[in-house]
Parts: structure tokens; sequence; C-alpha cells
């Protein structure tokens, strides 16, 4: 039996540590047979409170109050740890941006990761509907008939299983896999963090699911640059 699990993580600001909802869809043999979501609070800041930018909670909708009383990662990680135990392979639609938040806080709490294969349905989705005018979660979910609460982590994840299911990709699953080993080349924290911001510039760059900006485009790419990222690097050069 193969077992891929599609995930989705909000955040409560920019580091990748601050997650504070998770939601997991698992697929078993082209089957989803658990769709599973989470809520916890953020690492404290210097005043021991919760604090979630008013600009993330226009995206996702969490406020501070919806988080009080909750545990923080440590306390829902067993749940979620027996989960991804056996996993074959991750998904997420961005998943530099979910896999960058996953080591960010598992590393936080000095919290050991397995290693996991990943892949990203936004590529699966470009190789596999390339008519389509973008392949933004709420694009493709609309091609296809996916109802979607777009930013609700537990409707996301089951929308890119979803995906991944209509896609084809689960019958390819040993190629998918070896396609991530080669096209993420990496699997260490600051790497990962690295690839992530500099996609983040881009989409800035863009205007590809966020509004367009170029100094937050800028320092996205400079923070990449500044782990080492070449392609970062060779960006600020051509935009200088």
């Amino acid at each position: 039996m193969t077992k891929t699990i599609a995930l989705d993580f909000e955040t409560a600001n920019y580091p990748r540590n601050s997650a504070i909802a998770l939601g997991l869809s698992v697929i078993a043999d082209d089957v989803i047979t658990l769709r599973k979501a989470w809520l916890f609070r953020p690492p404290a800041n210097d005043y021991g409170g919760i604090y979630i930018r008013p600009d993330f909670i226009a995206i996702h909708g969490i406020r501070p109050a919806d988080l009080h009383g909750k545990p923080d990662f440590r306390g829902v990680w067993p749940e979620i740890e027996a989960i991804l135990d056996g996993a074959d392979l991750l998904i997420a639609h961005n998943a530099g941006f979910d896999r960058s938040v996953l080591y960010g806080v598992t590393a936080h709490y000095d919290i050991a990761l397995p290693r996991f294969d990943w892949q990203c349905t936004v590529n699966i989705s470009r190789a596999t509907w390339p008519q389509l005018p973008n392949h933004k979660l709420p694009t493709v979910c609309k091609h296809l008939g996916i109802t979607l609460e777009h930013h609700d982590p537990a409707s996301d994840a089951d929308a890119c299983a979803r995906i991944f299911l209509e896609s084809g990709a689960s019958n390819m699953l040993d190629s998918v896999a070896a396609y991530d080993r080669t096209y993420q080349k990496t699997e260490n924290m600051p790497e990962t963090v690295a690839a992530a911001q500099y996609r983040m510039g881009l989409r800035y760059l863009e205007g590809d699911g966020v509004a367009a900006n170029r100094v937050k485009a800028l320092n996205c790419l400079r923070k990449a640059a500044e782990q080492g990222h070449a392609e970062a690097r060779r960006k600020l050069e051509a935009l200088k």
C-alpha cells in the first residue's frame, strides 16, 4: 500500500517557525482515507503573547483569540508524527513553502524529522493542465470542480490531494519521488528556507498570488542570496 500525504500550513507572520495551523489529507492506494486539521500557538513573542500580522489574518482568518488555550506545536506533534509515519511522499501546493515551514517549526522545537520525499502539485498542475491561465490553487480547483475554502488548511490540503489524484501522478509514485530528489536537491533546513525565500521573491516580482512588490521581492531574494542561493544572487545582479 502506498501512502501519500497532502499538507497545508498557515503562519502567523514571515518566519517559517510561526506556524499556527496545519491540515493533512492522507491518500492510501488512490483513496483519501483521512482528513485532519489542527490549530496551535506560534512561539511566544517577547511579551509572552500571541501575535499574528493583520495582513496574514486577512488571508487565513485566524486570530489570536482562536489560539487561546491551544497548545504550541509540540503539543500536537505526537498525533501529526503518527500520521506522517510511513509516508512514501509528502505533497503540497507550492511545496517549497510548506516544506520550509515544517522544517522551520520542528527545528525551533528541536524535533527530529525523518527524511521525506516531496512533490509540488503546482508543478504537477503545470505539466498536466498547461492550458490554464495560471496554476494557483483556486484556478486548478475551479477547472477540476473541486470545492475549496482557500486558506482553510483542511480544505487546502484536501484540494491538493484531489489534484494529485486527478493528475494521475499517484500512478507514477516512484518516478515522482525520483523527480523530487533531483528537483529539490536539498533536505536540510537552511537550503530549504533559502529556496522558499527565492521562490517568494519571484512571486512578489511577478505578482503571482500576492500583490507585486519590488521592495519585498528584493528583500526575499537578498535573504536567499545571503544563505548561498546561487539563482537568487544571479537574479539580484540582473535586477540592478
